[in-house]
């Protein structure tokens, strides 16, 4: 290899380090944020043609190297220095390949102090008790969290829930958490009611082109404006007309629907559906509605999730926020732990399902960094819909390589091998899925008559995995999500 181009490699590595540690406060002391803010600076430009070149003469390209990215160039810049018989200045990382790894292992622990390296969750079906052997089938075979989720049942079942996993941990002997999901600020329907009548209509089916009504009344009837349009929705969100434009989209039920706000009158919008479905799709009661296009700025903790939070603190390992979109919804949530006097005590996951929530995650991660107990999941349900399906698969991948880079363990979540766990037959896609899964330290399970058959094969699968490779080799190109 000519000299020529090992000193154009390594002129260039020097430059890379320098625009990586540009503009940052020099104060700063905890590693794992100065980490994420050298891996977001190194991230505002393109260096994938500099790593196919350290590729050609046998160095690290740092595709694996976003929990130690100074570090990692550090050695590259000294081998390349030594064989140019050239003196290196750079200074010593912080943070060393062994730290790094070793503040990753410790924060992931939030899950479970299991060896696995991968760990699983499964949600909590309101039936659970059908089966007496619920929880110590699966946590034999390997499951390492319960998930209780507040956006259904009760004070009193969610408690009766907790009874029992806390049973099976005292019987089992076994590392078992509970996780605890804030329901937050979901905005979902609510169909009209008939007259003389406190029943409501169970579904409203609406056809390609039909005129749907979307107002903000809890409690509605048909009116003379109503029976313009061929179906009227309620939302729980209030002063929605003054938060969405013409031309906004709006998705319900996990984007079932997909419609487009073509009038707004005061708190109401006028939507056109745009799905084609023969025979019409179902607007069903209380499913979720989605403005993908509008700001929509509310507090990720409910008024709801702040009476309820005395009673789940009692036994929650684990707190889920849902729809977080600020670092602000997460000092929220540590104002009321601090309250409550479990500050600290109680780990933190951000949902991230949100445009917004994307938008900030520098910002969310660095307040979780700061509070030191905590968590990132990719909830790809609603996020899909909020960012669009074909940017789903990129946009996972960029959000675990940050949280990489902030030592921040990740939770996989929304329809992991759901076609399994619902008729025990899995695609050929989510087994793909899983694969890919494998790079989060927790994949959730939801709800499914066949959970112990599903928990088997993702053992498999995971085990697998585990023989061939932990993450994949990433390629810095210029993100465009945080400038």
């Amino acid at each position: 290899m000519e000299n020529a181009f090992l000193t154009e490699l390594l002129e260039k590595l020097l430059d890379l380090k320098e625009k990586m540690t540009s503009g940052i406060d020099s104060d700063i002391t905890n590693v794992s944020l100065l980490n994420m803010k050298q891996y977001l600076n190194l991230r505002k430009h393109d260096y994938s043609r500099l790593q196919d070149d350290l590729t050609k003469v046998g160095l690290s390209s740092f595709g694996r190297s976003q929990a130690h990215i100074e570090a990692s160039i550090n050695v590259a810049i000294d081998m390349l220095a030594h064989v140019l018989h050239k003196k290196s200045s750079v200074q010593k990382a912080l943070l060393s390949y062994e730290e790094s790894h070793a503040i990753m292992d410790k924060n992931s622990e939030i899950f479970s102090t299991s060896n696995d390296k991968t760990k699983i969750m499964i949600t909590v079906p309101s039936d659970y008790a059908d089966d007496e052997f619920w929880f110590s089938n699966l946590a034999h075979e390997g499951v390492h969290l319960f998930r209780i989720n507040t956006a259904h049942d009760s004070i009193e079942i969610w408690n009766d829930m907790a009874r029992a996993i806390n049973l099976e941990r005292q019987s089992g002997g076994k590392d078992l958490r509970i996780y605890v999901d804030l329901a937050g600020p979901k905005i979902r329907t609510s169909l009209i009611k008939r007259k003389k009548s406190s029943d409501k209509v169970k579904t409203i089916k609406v056809n390609y082109g039909d005129k749907v009504l979307i107002r903000t009344s809890d409690y509605l009837h048909t009116d003379k404006k109503s029976k313009k349009y061929a179906a009227t929705v309620g939302c729980t969100l209030a002063n929605l007309g003054y938060l969405v434009t013409i031309g906004d989209k709006v998705f319900l039920d996990d984007g079932k629907i997909e419609m487009v706000i073509e009038e707004m009158h005061g708190d109401d919008i006028v939507c056109s559906v745009l799905t084609h479905k023969k025979g019409g799709s179902s607007i069903k009661d209380e499913k979720g509605i989605n403005f993908p296009d509008s700001n929509i700025d509310i507090q990720a903790i409910s008024d709801h999730d702040k009476e309820i939070l005395p009673f789940i603190c009692e036994y929650a390992d684990i707190i889920g926020i849902s729809f977080t979109q600020t670092p602000e919804d997460i000092h929220d949530l540590i104002e009321q732990l601090d309250i409550l006097g479990k500050k600290g005590k109680i780990a933190i996951v951000a949902k991230i399902e949100t445009k917004k929530g994307v938008e900030n995650l520098p910002r969310i991660l660095e307040a979780l960094i700061e509070y030191g107990n905590s968590g990132v999941m990719i909830a790809r349900g609603d996020l899909a819909i909020e960012i669009g399906f074909e940017n789903l698969a990129y946009m996972q991948e960029e959000i675990l390589d940050l949280c990489t880079a902030a030592h921040m363990p990740v939770i996989l979540a929304t329809q992991v091998l759901e076609n399994k766990m619902k008729t025990n037959i899995p695609s050929r896609a989510e087994i793909s899925d899983v694969a890919f899964a494998h790079k989060a330290e927790c994949i959730m399970l939801n709800k499914g008559e066949y959970a112990l058959e599903t928990i088997k094969i993702l053992n498999t699968i995971l085990t697998q995995m585990d023989l061939i490779f932990r993450k994949n080799k990433l390629l810095y190109n210029p993100s465009f999500q945080w400038k």
